[in-house]
């Protein structure tokens, strides 16, 4: 499959939701405490999000891969967002950049889309001075920590979860 990658637009927007839905559906199919919200009430906020909060500040970065179809036309077939965080003072180093969404459409998995859009991200984050890069990957999505570990991703952390409700 050819593919370019490049900066996301807001006219990116109708085929980003689609991604991030399938994406999110995806997600709480292996993880039940992942809970997005309803469609369409998930979509809208997650636009609204990146409409005023991605698309409108430096500190984050939003890239689609985009492939060309038989009619010359484009469309897209997965994204990536990332953003530049800050540590607490008392930890080095200081400025990291964090992958908060990654999504490749079924038809566009294996091609190379992923590892581009991650490179892509890569190359952001260093341009403005971060020293590494930070995600979460569910545990229970080993295609998702596969993908990570063929990047070269390592164990840092573990995120656990203590349900107040089942006390």
């Amino acid at each position: 499959m050819k593919f370019t990658v490049r900066r996301a637009t807001k006219d990116d927007m109708a085929p980003m939701q689609g991604l991030w839905r399938e994406m999110m559906d995806f997600q709480a199919r292996v993880e039940p405490r992942f809970r997005p919200n309803s469609s369409p009430a998930g979509e809208e906020a997650w636009a609204k999000h990146m409409l005023e909060d991605a698309f409108e500040n430096t500190d984050w970065c939003v890239f689609v891969a985009e492939a060309a179809g038989p009619d010359g036309a484009g469309s897209v077939v997965g994204y990536i967002t990332g953003l530049l965080r800050t540590r607490y003072p008392v930890f080095e180093p200081e400025l990291y950049g964090y992958v908060t969404d990654i999504v490749v459409a079924p038809e566009a998995r294996r091609s190379g889309v992923g590892r581009a859009l991650f490179e892509a991200l890569k190359a952001w984050a260093r341009e403005h001075g971060a020293t590494h890069l930070e995600l979460q990957v569910t545990y229970h999505n080993p295609t998702s920590q596969a993908f990570w570990r063929a990047q070269g991703c390592t164990d840092f952390m573990d995120t656990l979860w203590y349900d107040l409700a089942a006390e």
